[in-house]
């Protein structure tokens, strides 16, 4: 699981059937502390998050493939939750 903010959309008229009617996502990888990693994904949203938002991105092969209830779908990671907060105990 990754930690990411919503920093852009995707749009593609175009695409293979695979993945039509998906909602794709550009997000910026962070740190728990929200200091940006120099990472991005883009990523299916399977939450409905919006720009600036905070999220958890599972990045994983059947990860999609069970949001969208397909097989071979050929995107790795999405949006499983949106973050409110984060705590740390150190």
């Amino acid at each position: 699981m990754l930690i990411g903010e919503i920093i852009g959309t995707v749009v593609s008229t175009i695409k293979v059937s695979k993945i039509e009617n998906t909602r794709l996502k550009i997000v910026k990888i962070t740190d728990p502390f929200g200091k940006a990693t120099g990472k991005y994904f883009i990523v299916e949203d399977g939450v409905g998050v919006g720009i600036g938002e905070k999220v958890l991105i599972a990045d994983y092969d059947g990860v999609v493939k069970k949001l969208l209830k397909r097989e071979n779908v050929p995107i790795r990671s999405a949006v499983v939750a949106k973050i409110d907060k984060i705590n740390i105990y150190e």
